[in-house]
């Protein structure tokens, strides 16, 4: 025996090995390493922001890389506050475009030997020491566009440049090649050669400049950049130059931009300075992969003019169109990723409670078969010395213990699954109570909380041994086994089958199951519940029915909460039913929605029961208020039709009770109108009237018709000399005695007590 429990406790080990190797992987899972990689822009501007562009689009490409970006705004002590900060941030590398090139040196420097790769893009300093470079060549940009504008004004005539921001290394470079390039050309004349910052406002101030120092004709302009040329040419109009030859540098495609200025013919010419964001971040993930790289890219342009200009629009669009879909694309991905991050760790928490399950389960299956060895070897010991009836006696009775011992192994792995399910119940009720989860992980929560109940319910099924159902009642019709001899007394024992003291019928509309079991659970006590799994199931079911109170889903398959409801409302056999829509959607424009499909209220989901009791019961309520006003129109033959205009309710309903009043008042003298003839004119069936009568008024068809035939002989009784046996056939009562019974009933008097008084 000794022997049997150390075998069994030593094979649990490996079980416990296993389960604490799984713990060790899932909090071995890191995440992989990412580079931060900070952007210092010597500038804001539409050039820039092009770039800015590109560079998010290339790190969509390498999703282990995150960008940090700042502007110093054209100011050389910011940025160099700015880079400052990414080097005591510790940054994996430095993409860096230097404002001016001497003053920004030292700060640079101390930053690449700190041992930061630095790349310089479109600027350098006026150091070496620089990881790579990246750029147009700004002295072949100069020199280029000085041989063109020379060219295109035959080597003669007068010129003014308007340069970039002083010190800057693109501004250096461009007037160096400009002024080669027209060395050639001894014609022409360069007038003045002002300074700007690339901005517009800048050249406008050159050119004021210009024009105060100098009167005599100009033929052409050249700006270091579009904006500044555009500056300078806003000014000229307005001192009536309008013969000036405008040329440009950057040509940006975007509205308003190079391009679109010289497909205009704004401008005569200008040349594509390139942006290039996306190769700026393949050479800074070669440098932080440790690749091989070149130190200095020169990056390739062209001039831009009347012919090539709406070629390279229709370019960029095509290429924004694409980078737009990258970046849907890329949210996208961003999103799958989420989920599937999410998803992971369900699954993991999935695999670790399925584990200690089976685990417990294998824990109590082996405590049962020792126990089981263990007796089998007791009975083999004692067949042996007991005689054969004694044999068969132990035998059956091993037998009957075999039969206890599965009892009892069932009953014990329930109980003991209790209190790892009551340790895991904990976390997941937070996790479900948690308001700051996104929707995908509130849906993977929900489906947590669900099956977790649903094991809980198993291990008590598993203690009790039994399962409680509850069967869906039904009603049963108002049929009469007699025939009487008169209709009005046909109708009123009829009407003793009506059960004035049922439950109000509630009809449930939900797609999924699990909430139509939920919502037939809270109301079920109160209310007679009826389920329906659709929008269209719940239309017939509200027409066949015509229940009391309609609580409905908004989102459903075949046909949606909203059109059912605004269906429900504009149909006369069931437009006074209230509807309570159930809904996970909280934005103010859905309840809006909601509202104007004729939704009697709102309830949002997550939901208490009690709440939801108390809005359906206010709801009832508030109908109740209105009976008494229906019943006195329908039965009082004087009082005005349009009575019910002062009170707040649907237009619908006010005309089906006209009706029916119109419809009663008409018949009241014949006295084989029955309900069936009501439901004939009005054009419902016997129990969709009775429904709808009873829900307005709080009486059935049958009251409703006998209390207007005796309101209609009290007027005759006091307004007229016939006697009660006339008024009471006058009236549709086919025995004087009856209508003395109904009158002493409804008033406390007689007919002859009445007329009296």
């Amino acid at each position: 025996m000794i022997t049997t429990n150390k075998h069994t406790s030593s094979s649990w080990h490996p079980l416990f090995v296993a389960l604490l190797s799984l713990l060790i992987l899932s909090a071995c899972n890191r995440p992989p390493k990412t580079y931060r990689v900070g952007i210092s822009q010597c500038s804001e501007d539409i050039w820039r922001y092009k770039q800015n562009k590109e560079l998010e689009i290339g790190s969509y490409i390498f999703d282990d890389v995150k960008l940090e970006f700042k502007s110093a705004d054209d100011d050389d002590e910011r940025q160099i506050q700015q880079i400052q900060e990414f080097v005591d941030q510790k940054v994996d590398l430095l993409i860096v475009a230097p404002n001016s090139a001497s003053h920004l040196t030292s700060t640079l420097d101390k930053a690449y030997d700190s041992g930061i790769p630095v790349i310089f893009f479109d600027r350098r300093t006026d150091s070496e020491k620089y990881t790579a470079y990246m750029g147009a060549d700004n002295y072949h940009i100069g020199q280029t566009m000085g041989h063109l504008i020379a060219e295109q004004m035959e080597g003669k005539g007068t010129l003014v440049e308007i340069t970039g921001l002083k010190g800057s290394s693109p501004a250096i470079e461009r007037h160096r090649g400009f002024k080669h390039a027209l060395d050639r050309y001894p014609g022409i004349q360069v007038i003045s050669s002002e300074l700007g910052d690339w901005t517009e406002k800048s050249g406008e101030k050159a050119m004021e400049e210009v024009l105060r120092h100098y009167h005599g004709p100009i033929d052409c302009l050249f700006g270091h950049n579009d904006r500044l040329a555009m500056g300078a040419r806003k000014v000229a109009m307005a001192h009536g130059l309008h013969h000036i030859i405008y040329y440009g540098v950057d040509a940006l495609p975007t509205p308003g931009g190079g391009i679109e200025l010289v497909q205009k013919g704004i401008l005569r010419a200008s040349y594509i300075y390139p942006t290039q964001g996306i190769e700026v971040m393949r050479l800074a993930k070669r440098i932080l992969n440790g690749e091989k790289f070149e130190r200095t890219n020169i990056l390739q342009s062209a001039i831009v003019d009347k012919n090539n200009a709406e070629l390279l629009l229709m370019q960029h669009r095509e290429l924004e169109r694409t980078t737009n879909d990258i970046e849907i694309l890329n949210g996208k991905i961003d999103i799958y990723f989420s989920q599937v991050n999410t998803q992971q760790k369900v699954i993991l928490f999935f695999v670790i409670l399925v584990s200690i399950i089976i685990l417990l389960t294998l824990l109590t299956y082996r405590s049962y078969l020792a126990k089981a060895k263990l007796n089998d070897q007791l009975t083999q010991l004692n067949k042996k010395l007991e005689h054969r009836n004694q044999e068969l006696g132990e035998l059956y009775k091993q037998l009957e213990d075999m039969a206890d011992a599965r009892l009892v192994f069932f009953t014990n792995a329930g109980h003991q699954l209790r209190t790892p399910l009551t340790l895991i119940t904990g976390p997941v009720e937070q996790l479900h109570n948690d308001t700051t989860l996104k929707k995908e992980q509130r849906q993977l929560v929900d489906m947590m909380h669900r099956n977790l109940d649903k094991l809980v319910k198993l291990v008590d099924e598993i203690l009790d041994f039994r399962k409680i159902g509850m069967d869906d009642t039904t009603a049963t019709g108002n049929e009469s086994a007699s025939a009487l001899p008169s209709t009005e007394e046909q109708n009123h024992g009829e009407e003793a089958c009506e059960e004035p003291g049922e439950k109000p019928e509630i009809l449930v509309v939900d797609d999924n199951a699990d909430v139509r079991t939920l919502l037939k659970t809270i109301l079920q006590e109160h209310y007679h519940v009826t389920l329906a799994d659709n929008g269209e199931t719940g239309l017939k079911e509200a027409q066949r029915l015509v229940p009391d109170l309609i609580v409905s889903d908004v989102m459903m398959p075949v046909m949606d909460g909203l059109e059912m409801c605004r269906k429900i409302k504009s149909d006369t056999i069931t437009c006074h039913i209230p509807v309570l829509m159930l809904t996970a959607r909280t934005l103010e424009e859905h309840r809006v929605e909601g509202y104007a499909h004729g939704a009697d209220a709102y309830l949002t989901k997550p939901f208490s029961a009690p709440l939801l009791l108390a809005r359906i019961s206010n709801l009832l309520s508030t109908r109740k208020t209105l009976r008494q006003v229906f019943a006195n129109n329908v039965a009082d033959s004087k009082t005005p039709a349009n009575i019910l205009t002062e009170v707040k309710i649907q237009t619908a309903d006010n005309s089906f009770i006209n009706r029916l009043r119109d419809t009663i008042q008409a018949h009241l003298s014949d006295s084989d109108f029955s309900v069936e003839r009501i439901g004939e004119e009005i054009g419902m069936s016997r129990v969709q009237l009775y429904r709808k009568v009873k829900a307005l008024t709080g009486m059935s068809p049958v009251e409703l018709l006998r209390k207007s035939r005796v309101e209609r002989g009290r007027h005759l009784l006091e307004t007229t000399d016939l006697s009660i046996s006339e008024i009471a056939y006058e009236v549709g009562f086919s025995a004087p005695s009856y209508f003395t019974k109904c009158v002493k009933d409804e008033y406390g008097k007689s007919p002859g007590e009445l007329r009296n008084s």
